[in-house]
């Protein structure tokens, strides 16, 4: 059991990398036409701005599908993509949301992988895999879709949905918090795209305060040591670890949490819980700060369209000093030295 929840998160961890291209494109055209478009770009195709709209919104409409297709090929390669591309559409049309496609994809890719372990006659082989498979597969996820599961949760992910655009108070901080805590954890990893796709997930809904956290979180770690690096100099730094800081705001400026990963890599102890710490602290003060921002841009680019830009810049900058500090004193702490190359 253990191993099947561990492989499952591989798949799952599959669906969203390959869903990642298709949120980054569509939320930058939908970021770009409401920025120079305004709110009505939500209601009307008349101008270029418009039409903008219209090709980011549909390419998050998306989202199902494209995770139902690749949970599924993850799990039974090839195969497993038309019938889920097909029942993750209907996901889609049924409101099911992320969760749906995610539903469809491992329902799909586990009962394709059985279907392909059935003996059949050689000469049956290419039948099967082009005709019976295809066939039986899209019948019985779709009917188990449409008849079974689809309407509940359709329910849940509108309950969701309904939740996360009323969240305000201690509610608002704590899923930012959690938010900034799991995007930081793994720098790119699974834990991070899964809140990745929850919060872009909540983006298309409407959920602002959620993506906001999300999104907020993405910067906070690499600029957060490249201020740690800044700080301690070489007193607790190899030369090399500062121009990795210097890497890590350039990446960081532009929405890559990545910058982060040398440092975590060569002090994981320190490194790692800092930035959990600080990007939780920098994104939970926002939520309390009441500050959201309806784009698809990520913490420093989405200043100017935050919805306070002060408060929003104050509660980065609190979240980039915790994690320096937290940084630094641990390793004056425990006496880390700096290990220079040879």
């Amino acid at each position: 059991m253990k191993q099947f929840f561990k492989e499952l998160g591989q798949h799952f961890q599959t669906g969203v990398s390959y869903m990642i291209p298709l949120v980054t494109a569509s939320g930058l055209l939908t970021s770009i036409a409401v920025i120079f478009g305004g709110q009505a770009v939500w209601n009307e195709t008349s101008d270029v701005w418009g039409n903008m709209r219209l090709l980011g919104q549909t390419g998050l409409n998306f989202i199902p599908v494209i995770i139902a297709a690749y949970v599924a090929y993850s799990i039974a390669d090839r195969p497993g993509l038309a019938p889920a591309f097909i029942v993750g559409l209907v996901a889609a049309k049924m409101g099911t949301g992320f969760l749906g496609g995610m539903l469809v994809g491992i329902l799909m890719g586990y009962l394709i992988q059985w279907l392909k372990k059935i003996p059949t006659p050689a000469k049956l082989t290419t039948v099967k895999s082009l005709l019976l498979i295809p066939f039986l597969a899209t019948l019985i996820v779709g009917f188990v879709m449409v008849y079974v599961v689809g309407e509940p949760i359709s329910a849940m992910t509108n309950f969701l949905s309904a939740w996360l655009k009323g969240m305000s108070g201690t509610n608002a901080v704590l899923l930012a918090g959690l938010l900034g805590a799991m995007m930081a954890v793994d720098m790119g990893g699974p834990i991070n795209k899964i809140a990745y796709a929850f919060g872009m997930a909540a983006f298309t809904t409407g959920g602002y305060q959620a993506s906001t956290a999300m999104l907020m979180a993405i910067a906070i770690p690499p600029a957060g040591m490249f201020l740690a690096t800044l700080l301690g100099g070489r007193k607790l730094y190899s030369q090399q670890e500062i121009e990795n800081g210097r890497t890590a705001i350039i990446m960081g400026l532009v929405g890559i949490t990545e910058g982060t990963i040398p440092f975590a890599v060569a002090d994981p102890v320190r490194v790692i819980p800092s930035i959990i710490i600080g990007t939780s602290v920098g994104c939970g003060l926002n939520a309390a700060f009441g500050t959201y921002q309806k784009t698809a841009l990520s913490t420093f680019m989405a200043i100017p369209f935050s919805s306070n830009w002060i408060l929003y810049t104050v509660a980065i900058l609190v979240g980039v000093v915790v994690v320096a500090l937290l940084a630094n004193g641990l390793k004056i702490i425990t006496h880390h030295q700096p290990q220079e190359d040879d």
